[in-house]
This record gives structure tokens, sequence and C-alpha cells, in this order.
């Protein structure tokens, strides 16, 4: 299975992640060239990964906005604290 990158991830929550192909074509929709150069690389290498995954490598992905992760996590903490 590829490694994600936090940013990637993010990135991958603005798209349709219901599917490896769907979220690679919603990806492929979006103009580089309308985008800052540095986003353009993450999306690109973003794509390159997931091109590269099989779909059940996908389906094992946990793809969750990295700041919704951590307020899950100390939800969690708190319930086993009472």
């Amino acid at each position: 299975m590829k490694n994600f990158t936090v940013e990637e991830l993010n990135l991958m929550c603005c798209f349709n992640t219901s599917s490896r192909k769907r979220l690679i074509d919603d990806m492929k929709s979006v103009t580089l060239n309308d985008m800052d150069g540095e986003i353009a690389e993450l999306m690109y290498k973003t794509v390159r990964k997931l091109e590269a995954m099989t779909d059940a490598e996908f389906e094992e992905l946990y793809i969750m906005p990295d700041g919704m992760v951590d307020d899950r996590k100390e939800d969690a903490y708190a319930r086993i604290r009472r």
C-alpha cells in the first residue's frame, strides 16, 4: 500500500472518495494550470499514488481530514477517562 502524507489525505477529502476510480477522475478533472504550483504538484503526486494502488488497497485507507482525526482521538480519550 502507498503511504500518503497528511497533506495528500487532506487533499483527497476535497473530492468524492467513494471509490478509487471516482477519486482519480475527480482529481484529474481539475485544471492544474489554475492552481498554485505547490498544490498542483501535490495533486499530481497524489493521483500518481492512487493510480499505482489497487482498489483493495484503497478500500483499506482511512480518509478523513487531519483535524477531524485529532478530534475523534480526543473524544475517545475523554470517554475512556470517564
